[in-house]
């Protein structure tokens, strides 16, 4: 009798501990899910969505080049991302003050 307690709990361990995987495992799709319809919107956003993926994915590679082999290249496309950043923050804000007229 002993014997089949001890067994039913672990049993129900395993179960907990199998559930708490599975959650885990579902947060982690949904994170990375959300993490790549973001970049997909920075593709959209920089408008390389009109160009077929083997060039957006070369462009990107590129761009690492570039960033591994120079520094002043990491600064200048932290500049490019900050000012699209920036002008599309003022465009929604000038909508939304035009929309509240």
């Amino acid at each position: 009798m002993q014997t089949n307690t001890e067994l039913i709990k672990a049993r129900q361990k395993t179960n907990r501990s199998q559930l708490q995987l599975a959650k885990l495992t579902e947060k982690d799709r949904k994170l990375d899910a959300h993490r790549k319809i973001q970049f997909g919107g920075l593709v959209i956003k920089a408008g390389m969505d009109k160009y077929p993926k083997n060039i957006i994915l070369g462009a990107l590679i590129d761009a690492l080049q570039n960033i591994n082999s120079d520094e002043s290249a990491l600064t200048l496309y932290k500049a490019k991302g900050d000012r699209a950043f920036l002008i599309d923050t003022k465009t929604s804000e000038n909508q939304n003050q035009q929309n509240s007229i």
